[in-house]
């Protein structure tokens, strides 16, 4: 009779438990949740504020180039007798404007264009970085949530077990040994409960620094997605890669860049030159006795061939040092997204795994035998390791939900789509 007690006791307690485990209602991180964390982050982060300020010197400096150098003034004076100063004039007046040099105004501007490109690209992939380290923050506090709670679950079940041990202890031929055993149990379970809440303190103390937030801001209890999203094909995610990836966007206009100052070095090997008009006027005649004279110029490039050669030569080997780093860098992102794609999927297959096959038998294993041992046809211990491996697998099947999301958050990084345009 005492043995049926017990059992509906501890059924009774367990359901209560479920329930309000069930009843515990947690923020899902789904795809809108982090989108909108991303566009407070991107928004308000001193490193995207940085690249936008570097990106307007950028556009600032398009603006600086000259086609039309500014023209010389030139005044002077005469120091000779009467009579040179009278025919010769003793004040002399110019003005001298360089000509303009189309080729290399044009070149100049492509190089101030690409530099701009260049820093736009730049502040897209902080921005991306930004987002990506958001969106793992939020699923770490996430994944940290989901611990607490199944810990939090499992020491609500220990403290059900251990009423139900000292109802059995009050048996005649029963012993001390269970309830001490569970005591034990439940005072290791509540200092794990206690660690993963003090996890939990960390990470949203991580996510807040991010976010520009207070560091003892609150967040609600989040939940990780029952479902990850497809991912788009793998040639389908390459292509967004190629075409789309901020870095690879920054590095190419670097190369645009390098070729336009091969192309200025080269230009300003050539001549360029200048015209002129000079006045010659006597200081005590009139305006008929003064003498104007127009000049044309030129420099002479060809007395510093070497130092053109060699400027030439400089801009050749950066161009070839940015087409190189476009080519490691691909090599690179293409290796990582590998690495991404296959985290990903093995980490879907795994989840899946755990809810439809290991969850539900551990689950049925957990339930037989703690029905087996109230009726003493099963030991303590193994009701124990049962409920370990339980936890173990859902904490595990959980750990495989956050990875699938976290890698699927990085694809979108690496492939440019993390961040959207009116966040950046």
């Amino acid at each position: 009779m005492k043995t049926s007690q017990s059992l509906s006791a501890l059924a009774l307690s367990l359901a209560v438990v479920f329930t309000a485990q069930a009843e515990d209602s947690a923020t899902p991180v789904a795809p809108a949740f982090i989108e909108r964390l991303v566009k407070e982050a991107v928004t308000t982060h001193p490193s995207v504020e940085a690249a936008q300020a570097r990106a307007q010197a950028a556009a600032s400096a398009i603006g600086a180039l000259r086609l039309w150098e500014d023209p010389q003034l030139g005044l002077g004076t005469l120091f000779a007798s009467q009579m040179n100063r009278q025919g010769q004039g003793d004040i002399v007046t110019g003005i001298e404007q360089m000509l303009p040099r189309p080729k290399l105004y044009q070149a100049e501007k492509r190089r101030a264009i690409a530099e701009q490109q260049v820093q736009q690209a730049t502040k897209r992939q902080t921005a991306n970085e930004i987002a990506l380290a958001v969106a793992q923050s939020v699923l770490e506090l996430a994944l940290a949530d989901e611990v607490v709670n199944l810990q939090s679950e499992n020491l609500g079940w220990l403290q059900t077990i251990v009423k139900t041990a000292e109802e059995r202890a009050k048996s005649p031929d029963a012993t001390a040994t269970e309830t001490l055993r569970l005591e034990s149990e439940l005072a290791v379970q509540t200092q794990t409960v206690e660690a993963a809440k003090r996890q939990r303190t960390l990470y949203a103390t991580t996510l807040n620094l991010l976010m520009g937030r207070a560091t003892n801001s609150a967040w609600q209890r989040l939940s990780l997605p029952m479902k990850v999203p497809e991912l788009t094909s793998t040639a389908a995610l390459k292509a967004r890669l190629e075409h789309d990836n901020p870095k690879l966007a920054a590095l190419r206009h670097q190369v645009a860049g390098a070729q336009a100052e091969t192309d200025a070095a080269k230009e300003k090997r050539k001549p360029a030159f200048s015209v002129g008009v000079q006045v010659n006027a006597y200081s005590a005649g009139s305006s008929h006795d003064a003498m104007t004279m127009f000049t044309v110029g030129m420099n002479l490039p060809w007395f510093n061939r070497s130092a053109y050669r060699a400027d030439i030569a400089r801009a050749e080997s950066m161009r070839a040092a940015a087409q190189g780093d476009l080519a490691a860098e691909q090599r690179k992102l293409y290796t990582q997204f590998t690495l991404l794609m296959t985290e990903a999927e093995n980490n879907r297959r795994l989840a899946a795994a755990y809810t439809s096959e290991v969850l539900p038998k551990t689950e049925k294993t957990v339930e037989t035998l703690q029905n087996a041992w109230v009726s003493s046809k099963a030991t303590l211990l193994e009701v124990l390791e049962a409920r370990r491996a339980l936890l173990q697998a859902r904490q595990e099947q959980k750990r495989a939900l956050a990875a699938q999301t976290v890698a699927a958050q990085a694809l979108s990084a690496l492939t440019g789509s993390l961040v959207k345009p009116s966040s950046r």
